[in-house]
């Protein structure tokens, strides 16, 4: 059946190929996290407006079409908190197994500006990461994978770090 399959698809015009895979394929979200730690390696999570259980969460959103992720993340904490990020690089893509959902999470170095609520995110805190609050399961694997992850990488065994 696959061989039959593939042969009608080499024989498609493109238009009909891309018609068929955009109608086949499994569609992802794609978004942005970050993670912000003070200088007593507490981490930064904001209170979104919208999650009714569990309000708290790592600061990001949606990439927009065409946009750098780099930018995205930049884009999205200034417009939910007013903060500036500096010093980002990419910790890891996280395939979520709950929803078609791919984040990628940066690590930033450091924060300026004063924080301002937004119609996203009321308010922000640091939090101790062994009392951190309750998370959708979503998050709570975003999280879990972040802190597992910056624990490798200051043992010196990174080799599994993607």
């Amino acid at each position: 059946m696959k061989r039959t399959l593939l042969f009608v698809w080499k024989w498609m015009p493109a238009w009909l190929q891309r018609l068929a895979a955009l109608i086949l394929r499994p569609r992802y979200q794609v978004a942005v996290g970050a993670v912000i730690f003070n200088q007593q390696g507490q981490l930064l999570l904001g209170r979104h407006t919208y999650r009714r259980k569990y309000p708290w969460g790592l600061p990001g959103g949606d990439l927009k079409p065409g946009e750098d992720p780099l930018d995205a993340i930049r884009r999205e904490l200034f417009e939910e908190t007013g903060l500036s990020l500096h010093g980002l690089r990419l910790l890891f893509a996280d395939n979520s197994e709950e929803v078609q959902h791919v984040t990628l999470i940066y690590l930033c170095e450091r924060v300026s500006g004063d924080f301002r609520p937004s119609e996203e995110i009321d308010q922000i805190r640091y939090f101790d990461v062994d009392r951190l609050p309750e998370f959708y399961a979503d998050q709570r694997v975003t999280i879990r994978r972040t802190l597992e992850t910056l624990k490798k990488k200051e043992s010196g065994n990174d080799h599994e770090l993607a």
